[in-house]
């Protein structure tokens, strides 16, 4: 994505998950809105979920040869891993030369360690966005290179306060829907509109473990009325699931999931949290506890929605998700259902957060090439 006549260059680079990925591409869309001279260019990994959400955006990135963090695995994947890095670290060298950017965003995981480094080396300024609130691996190498961090939460553990300074995470643009509309075009438009209606996000992976979990939950009584909406992540829920759940496919414009739920159970990535959180939708956050350094959970209790209820996948029952679903639907969603557009508060909490961001690298930048104007 670029803009000719341009008299400065941003360079963003996310790659992984959605998580890191979403908010780079808001951001960036935000400043080809707001800030038209400013030339955007894209950096990812090459996994083949990161090609599709980019190109879901119309966007086409600069590809490195990384697909992946050699850490949590080990024999020739990890050597292949390393080695990827290293020929990222030379491709990043090369697009940096040619691009010549006059700042480098990063938006964490494994594909902005090369980028940190090229970047350093050829002496291009870099920030860094952390979206979680506990920081990953890049992130604290980027502190203790005293690279600029902006950081997703009040908290970004464990660097100190003076280390970084909280902007939010850039949301990405939501289209406002009727909820009856949204569930007629998800096909899921019931004769009684009344039926709570639950989607279950397992995250850009999926996760096979939450799925079985929402297949028993399904089957209990208490929920037979429900309708489960499971978005497809491609992994199989049990066949044994109950006949009143649904298979819906991957999809990187959710607008109408959002219009259309009464309740989410999702996974406690960042981007999604910070998304549920400012559209204040009742939900479940059932975090992965093998994420690096536990940050899902980190993220799940850095949220203050009294909206929001965490469930342990390692320590909490089936019993305990029913009564935390039951909880949240009696007391956010029965008498109170939309019966109008839903306003999304996430489009001005976006907003909001990009202005933010720029803000904070505005003012790291400014006075060099026509920043901060």
């Amino acid at each position: 994505m670029t803009r000719s006549n341009s008299s400065c260059s941003m360079m963003l680079v996310a790659g992984g998950t959605g998580g890191h990925i979403l908010p780079a591409i808001a951001f960036g869309d935000w400043i080809c809105r707001e800030k038209p001279k400013i030339n955007v260019s894209y950096v990812s990994g090459s996994r083949a979920v990161e090609l599709e959400i980019y190109r879901y955006s119309r966007i086409e990135p600069f590809v490195l040869s990384a697909s992946g963090s050699p850490m949590g695995i080990s024999g020739m994947r990890r050597f292949k891993r390393f080695a990827e890095l290293a020929a990222s670290f030379f491709q990043a060298n090369h697009l940096m030369k040619k691009l010549s950017p006059d700042i480098c965003v990063l938006f964490g995981g494994y594909i902005s360690m090369p980028a940190l480094f090229a970047g350093k080396m050829r002496g291009i300024c870099s920030v860094l966005h952390e979206q979680n609130a506990r920081a990953g691996r890049v992130t604290r190498i980027a502190a203790r290179l005293r690279v600029p961090i902006a950081s997703g939460w009040k908290d970004c553990e464990p660097l100190s306060d003076s280390r970084y300074i909280k902007v939010g995470v850039p949301i990405r643009r939501l289209k406002s829907m009727m909820k009856n509309e949204a569930r007629l075009f998800l096909g899921v438009n019931d004769d009684d509109e009344r039926t709570p209606l639950v989607t279950v996000m397992t995250g850009s992976l999926g996760s096979e473990k939450l799925l079985e979990v929402i297949s028993d939950l399904t089957k209990l009584d208490e929920f037979s009325s429900w309708r489960f909406l499971i978005i497809d992540s491609g992994i199989n829920i049990s066949q044994s699931a109950g006949k009143n759940v649904t298979r819906m496919p991957r999809m990187w414009d959710i607008s109408a999931l959002y219009a259309a739920s009464d309740l989410l159970i999702t996974r406690g990535g960042a981007s999604t949290l910070s998304e549920i959180e400012a559209l204040g939708i009742p939900s479940v956050v059932a975090p992965w506890r093998k994420a690096s350094d536990d940050h899902q959970m980190k993220n799940a209790h850095a949220v203050t929605s009294e909206k929001i209820e965490i469930w342990d996948e390692e320590e909490d029952s089936l019993m305990d998700l029913s009564y935390k679903l039951q909880r949240l639907y009696t007391n956010y969603c029965c008498g109170n259902r939309y019966t109008g557009n839903l306003l999304y508060n996430a489009c001005e909490t976006g907003e909001k957060n990009c202005r933010r961001l720029w803000e904070f690298i505005a003012g790291f930048m400014r006075g060099d090439a026509g920043f901060g104007s």
